[in-house]
């Protein structure tokens, strides 16, 4: 709430400092708490993040030994040499760089689900994002999902704030932090160029969308073009994210992959282990360190396996999807115990509660219940963002881990669609679709 002049009464301000102070504590006792129950945290490094950290930290080369690479994003194994420098075994730098990336995460949801209209509504998805199970897995690995996600929603927001009042220094801030979020994992690169070229129809003269349009597009190039130009130099081929995609579409698209669909049992887990040596088989025949001819090698054989078996590639395409918007964390290996499935069920059952929510709030949004304003202006960069994540894994592989950066989303949803059903019992259970206008978010 607002007075005539648009500022927030005292009173609102500091029910606002004290909702803000609640949730970083929580955030703080939560995620330190994951940490201590982990003894293992930060130890393994399944995707080299800490090995590419430390040779540029001891030999000044972003890659392995003087071997340079760009098979992973660029930014967070930046982000892990700083704290190398400060803290030689990593465990509190790592530790204290998860926990706060994990409470600015939560603050930015509360004011994104503000600005989304959720009105006292609001500390809830920060609630949720909080205790989600696959953040809090992650916070204690030395993987991108904590830094993708505070990226996804601080690049949200920044988008938010632009559409509401649109100006060329909103439009650089939005664009910069998408282009950060690029460098943390390519899924976002699609939304990124979607959000700048469609970000300037939020203002009404030409004059201004260009200058929103050159504003967002100039700050990304300026943060993108320092990676681009070293991989230019170093492979010769200016990539803005990773030599990675092409082994990524072909883990998706191989025909042990597509057997496995078609033999296996329920729960099942297939057994990458002879693709892998396959494939390094087959990669040493190229030049050492040719990780563009590698990437080129991977497509192709990625495409051929496609046009050989389209039907196989159609029905991964809809496993690629479930699996990214699963409910249940998919079994890791075929040995499982009791503790480790009643986990994997027990994150079943709040997915499943919080998805069945997102569907009443996705429902809202479509049927006009959430005003037009509040959708162009804020939900309509979550609906791209998720969009675009789904196209994307549609072809390439994925697992609930990838959905990361959407849970912000997902939970604001969520508690939308929570807050249409305690309208809906309030008011004698008058149909949800059957209404024309949307309760009120912040009464």
């Amino acid at each position: 709430m607002t007075d005539a002049h648009g500022r927030q009464p005292e009173a609102a301000k500091s029910a606002d400092r004290r909702m803000l102070a609640i949730l970083i504590a929580a955030t703080l006792a939560v995620r330190i708490g994951i940490l201590a129950a982990m003894p293992e945290a930060f130890v393994a490094d399944p995707d080299a993040y800490r090995a590419v950290a430390l040779n540029v930290v001891e030999r000044g080369c972003f890659g392995c030994g003087d071997q340079p690479t760009a098979t992973r994003p660029v930014l967070y194994p930046l982000v892990v040499a700083a704290c190398r420098l400060v803290d030689p075994p990593l465990w509190y730098s790592l530790a204290v760089l998860h926990v706060a990336l994990g409470v600015a995460t939560v603050v930015l949801t509360y004011w994104l689900a503000l600005h989304w209209g959720l009105g006292r509504w609001s500390p809830l998805p920060a609630a949720l994002v909080a205790v989600d199970p696959v953040l809090l897995i992650h916070s204690a690995l030395v993987m991108t999902e904590t830094l993708a996600s505070f990226l996804a929603v601080a690049a949200l927001l920044a988008t938010t704030r632009c559409a509401e009042r649109p100006t060329a220094g909103r439009a650089a801030l939005s664009g910069a932090i998408m282009a950060l979020a690029v460098l943390s994992r390519p899924t976002f690169l699609v939304w990124m160029a979607l959000t700048i070229l469609l970000m300037p129809l939020a203002a009404d003269r030409w004059r201004d969308r260009f200058r929103l349009l050159a504003a967002g597009g100039i700050a990304a190039a300026l943060v993108l073009s320092p990676w681009a130009i070293r991989n230019a130099v170093r492979f010769g081929k200016p990539t803005l994210t990773t030599n990675h995609g092409g082994f990524t579409l072909l883990l998706a698209n191989n025909t042990s992959f597509y057997e496995y669909l078609r033999t296996a049992q329920p729960g099942e887990v297939w057994d990458a282990d002879q693709f892998h040596r396959d494939w390094s088989l087959r990669s040493r025949g190229l030049t050492p360190g040719d990780e563009v001819a590698a990437d080129r090698l991977a497509y192709a054989e990625a495409l051929a396996v496609i046009r050989n078996e389209p039907g196989t590639f159609a029905y991964s395409c809809l496993v690629r999807v479930s699996r990214l918007w699963g409910l249940v964390p998919h079994r890791s290996a075929d040995a499982e115990g009791t503790r480790r499935r009643v986990a994997r069920w027990s994150v079943g059952a709040f997915y499943a509660a919080e998805s069945l929510l997102a569907l009443v709030g996705l429902a809202c949004l479509l049927r006009g219940r959430v005003p037009r304003e509040l959708v162009v202006r804020g939900w309509i960069w979550g609906l791209f963002l998720a969009a675009s994540f789904t196209a994307i894994h549609t072809f390439y592989w994925t697992n609930i881990r990838m959905r990361a950066p959407l849970i912000p989303v997902v939970c604001i949803a969520a508690v939308l669609g929570a807050s249409q059903v305690f309208a809906i019992m309030g008011r004698n259970g008058v149909p949800l679709l059957a209404r024309k206008q949307c309760p009120r978010l912040d009464g």
